[in-house]
């Protein structure tokens, strides 16, 4: 390939890439400023000045824009901050908070609305991921449905539906929603660490196997 031809072909896929950004984008403020249960591909045309079929050509379904959204939110509005401790999530809770009070229409429609929930999708299952590998160590020798239990609380109030909740239903401000789910998180963390000791020592006395490990294999215990 010729070097024109090289820097044409460059040319061409900067342009398409800026073109798939905008879209994300006009994506996202369409759905902020609407709060619609459904952001149709139209609207999201217009804002972003291109044709429909411009936007089926770089995504070929909904949930493949929904999946973009979700990623472009995470990265540039509700950033991702990464944790290897659930000690730190009252921290991290707290930092959202206030990115959710700069983008109070659009974290309203992450939790409320169809379109919302299903471009959290993506970025959720990520951070579930994250909670269940940084609660590992704290759930060691309690059953899985304890295990199970004690991942989906601490997933659940790091979480923009808690913010949403308390805001909407109690008229808390987000200092207020980030004093209740520190002492809600350290209430739960604390109460975690006591039951995994007490099934440590069960577990010593009777010189068994972990519940996890006896589940495992069958015992219904």
């Amino acid at each position: 390939m010729s070097a024109v031809k090289r820097h044409k072909a460059s040319l061409r896929d900067e342009y398409a890439e800026l073109t798939r950004q905008r879209i994300v984008a006009a994506f996202v403020e369409t759905l902020e400023d609407d709060a619609a249960d459904e952001v149709s591909i139209a609207a999201v045309a217009r804002r972003a000045k291109v044709a429909e079929r411009t936007i089926y050509r770089h995504f070929k379904t909904r949930a493949e824009l929904f999946a973009a959204a979700g990623e472009w939110i995470e990265d540039n509005v509700f950033g991702y901050v990464p944790f290897s401790s659930p000690d730190e999530l009252p921290d991290i809770f707290r930092k959202l908070c206030k990115s959710f009070d700069r983008h109070p229409n659009l974290a309203r429609a992450i939790a409320m609305t169809r379109a919302g929930r299903s471009v959290r999708a993506g970025f959720r299952r990520h951070l579930i991921e994250r909670h269940s590998k940084a609660m590992a160590p704290l759930v060691r020798h309690l059953k899985p449905k304890e295990v199970r239990q004690a991942e989906a609380l601490a997933a659940y109030l790091n979480n923009v539906l808690a913010w949403s909740a308390l805001r909407e239903d109690f008229g808390m401000s987000s200092a207020e929603i980030a004093d209740a789910i520190d002492w809600a998180l350290r209430t739960l963390l604390k109460d975690i660490r006591q039951r995994d000791a007490a099934a440590a020592r069960l577990r010593s006395d009777k010189g068994g196997k972990s519940p996890q490990k006896r589940t495992a294999a069958g015992d219904p215990s």
